[in-house]
C-alpha cells in the first residue's frame, strides 16, 4: 500500500501533484491540514474532487488556517474527515487530529495544548479496540500540528514550537509514524526516540510530499519526495 502524504495547501493548487498521481500508483493521500488559507469551503471539494480523479482514496484533517466548516467540507467531497477519528484497514491504523497548539496570529483552528494532550491520548489509547493482534499493524498519527522538538517544528529563527501534548502521547504510546504540517519551512524526517519517525511534507506549492510504502506485516519505507522530479 501507498500513501502519500501533502499539507498546507493554503488554496494553492499544484498541477505537479496531480501529474505525480497519474504516473505512480497511489492508493491513498492524506492531507494533514490548511487545505484552505482560511476560506472558501468551496476549493476543498474542488481540490479534493481533482485527487478523486486521480483514482486514490483522500482522507484529511483540519489545519489552524481552516474556518469552521471544515470537517463538514471534507465530507462532503467524498474525501475521509480523520479529525479525532480511527481507521483501520488492511495492516494499517490511521488515528487524525486537526488544529495546532496555540499560535502568535489567533487562527481559527488553535487548541489548547492540555486538550490536544487528552484528546489525541484518547485516540491513540483505543487502539486495541480497532487493531487485531494476529495482524501487525503500522499505527501512524496524522496531526496538523508537529510535536515539540522535533524537525517537523523547527522554524527558520530556530525556535521548536511544536505541541508539547502531541508529543507527550507519541512518547506514551509509539506509533511507527506521526505525519504532519503547520510549519511550512521544516520539511523533514525526523525520530522520536527509535521508535516514531515524524515526517512533515512542507508546503504543497513547494512541491514536498511524504510517501509511505506500507509492505507486509508492520515493514514500511518512509521519504521526503519532490512531486516535480
Amino acid at each position: 500500500m501507498k500513501i502519500l502524504a501533502i499539507s498546507d495547501v493554503h488554496g494553492e493548487d499544484n498541477e505537479n501533484l496531480y501529474k505525480y498521481l497519474n504516473n505512480n500508483d497511489i492508493d491513498i493521500v492524506i492531507i494533514t491540514g490548511d487545505i484552505t488559507n482560511f476560506g472558501p469551503l468551496e476549493f476543498v471539494d474542488e481540490f479534493i474532487g481533482k485527487i478523486l480523479d486521480c483514482d486514490c482514496e483522500v482522507m484529511a484533517v483540519p489545519g489552524n488556517c481552516d474556518p469552521a466548516g471544515i470537517c463538514n467540507a471534507i465530507r462532503e467531497s467524498d474525501a475521509i474527515c480523520l479529525h479525532n477519528n480511527i481507521l483501520s484497514f488492511d495492516n494499517v491504523v490511521l488515528f487524525g487530529y486537526g488544529g495546532s497548539n496555540p499560535t502568535p496570529f489567533d487562527t481559527p483552528g488553535e487548541i489548547q495544548d492540555n486538550k490536544i494532550y487528552g484528546d489525541v491520548y484518547e485516540l491513540l489509547a483505543n487502539y486495541d479496540f480497532v487493531a487485531n493482534d494476529e495482524v501487525p499493524k503500522v499505527k501512524i498519527l496524522v496531526t496538523h500540528a508537529p510535536p515539540y522538538n522535533t524537525g517537523a517544528d523547527l522554524t527558520e529563527s530556530g525556535d521548536h514550537v511544536g505541541s508539547q501534548g502531541i508529543l507527550k502521547s507519541i512518547h506514551e504510546f509509539q506509533p511507527q509514524i506521526n505525519i504532519c504540517g503547520h510549519i511550512h519551512e521544516a520539511k523533514s524526517i525526523s525520530k522520536i526516540g527509535n521508535t516514531t519517525d515524524v515526517a512533515n511534507p512542507g508546503m504543497l506549492k513547494d512541491n514536498g510530499a511524504v510517501l509511505i510504502d506500507v509492505g507486509e506485516g508492520a515493514d514500511y519505507t518512509i521519504n521526503i519526495i519532490s512531486l516535480d522530479e
